[in-house]
């Protein structure tokens, strides 16, 4: 084969390539949301307020 078939052949594989990639990530798009969502609520429920450690029935009395 000619230099420039081969060169066309590897330009066609890495563009199916990246187009493979790409659909992978727009099929896995909302599982991945989801998974984000998820995480973001387990990080904020870990998350406690900064008084939370003061007993407010001992400071108004």
């Amino acid at each position: 084969m000619s230099k420039t078939a081969q060169m066309v052949l590897k330009i066609v594989a890495a563009g199916l390539a990246f187009a493979a990639l790409v659909c992978l990530i727009v099929g896995s798009w909302q599982d991945m949301a989801k998974g984000c969502g998820c995480l973001k609520e387990r990080l904020r429920k870990r998350r406690c307020s900064e008084y939370d450690d003061y007993n407010d029935a001992e400071l108004y009395q």
